[in-house]
């Protein structure tokens, strides 16, 4: 996360905006990071601010939040997301190996395969959110 969005989260004016650009700029890292294991983390995380973004979306006003992870909390605010939740409390598992340093030599496909998920989060939870990012 990055400070401008701890300082917003702080001021209570964190929506789903924040989320998704910040979303964008961690897939942004892991496309040019200098690792396989550094663009597995980047790519993750950013679907992790992409749920963010779904749930800032989604509780309407509710002051309490549904307990548990990002993925858990998904899937209790927005049953039909259970695909995504499923998906990523896999990816979020062997992405805490690959920090741990636990998967050694990682594969494109590996790789890929979470970036490639992390983009279709993100592009879901535009669309959901109806944010699209100011571009030059």
């Amino acid at each position: 996360m990055t400070a401008q969005v701890r300082v917003m989260r702080r001021r209570g004016k964190v929506g789903p905006a924040a989320f998704l650009d910040e979303a964008e700029r961690l897939l942004e890292a892991s496309r040019t990071a200098a690792s396989r294991d550094d663009a597995v983390v980047f790519a993750y995380r950013a679907a992790c601010r992409a749920a963010g973004a779904l749930i800032e979306s989604a509780r309407d006003g509710r002051r309490r939040m549904p307990a548990g992870s990002a993925w858990s909390r998904l899937r209790a605010l927005l049953p039909e997301k259970e695909m995504w939740a499923r998906r990523f409390e896999a990816h979020a598992r062997f992405t805490n190996r690959v920090e741990l340093g636990l998967e050694r030599g990682l594969g494109d496909e590996a790789v890929a395969e979470v970036y490639r998920d992390a983009c279709l989060l993100v592009d879901d939870a535009r669309g959901e959110c109806g944010y699209l990012p100011v571009v030059a």
